[in-house]
């Protein structure tokens, strides 16, 4: 018993400095080309993973694997060093749902995502509603676009998360042009 109640009180301050700690900061830039998508997803759960896949392209992990995706508390999230292309957004998980937005190569298409060089991309705010849950299947859902949060407050947001990076300067020049 004494065992236990030391174990607990070196862990406590372990997980007290865990739940404080920030955010993980994205990569630095690969190279001067690469790209980065970001929005914001809310749902009734906390979305633990944004699924991003390069348009026309399927990923066998561990060898190959979906660009990495960064999703944060607040629900913003951002894709870093993406080469210049076409991407999808193909899923919205949480811990209990996987909200699958593309089921065809037909709605793939009318969903792409054109990244260009040197870009800083911003898709858009979704709202994840009317959860219908299935018995046997995975049910029914509704992903709405929203106004709020708009892409300046996801910006400010991001461009804290991005200190030190050279991410930083990308997301102020995008800043810089929503201001004109």
């Amino acid at each position: 018993m004494q065992i236990l109640r030391k174990l607990v009180f070196l862990l406590f301050p372990v997980f007290v400095i865990a739940a404080c700690a920030k955010p993980a900061p994205p990569f630095e830039i690969k190279e001067a080309n690469r790209s980065m998508i970001f929005g914001h997803v809310t749902a009734p759960e906390k979305v633990t993973e944004v699924e991003l896949r390069e348009y026309g392209k399927f990923y066998i992990s561990p060898f190959i694997k979906p660009p990495r995706v960064l999703i944060y508390n607040n629900g913003h999230f951002m894709a870093e060093n993406l080469k210049p292309g076409k991407y999808i957004i193909s899923a919205f998980n949480t811990k209990k749902s996987e909200f699958v937005l593309v089921n065809s190569r037909r709605t793939a298409y009318q969903e792409i995502i054109h990244v260009e060089p040197g870009e800083a991309k911003f898709i858009g705010s979704y709202r994840i509603t009317d959860i219908k849950r299935g018995l046997l299947d995975k049910g029914e859902f509704d992903v709405r676009h929203t106004r709020k949060p708009s892409e300046r407050r996801v910006l400010k947001d991001l461009f804290h998360i991005t200190r030190g990076t050279a991410w930083q300067a990308m997301l102020e020049h995008r800043l810089q042009e929503l201001r004109q």
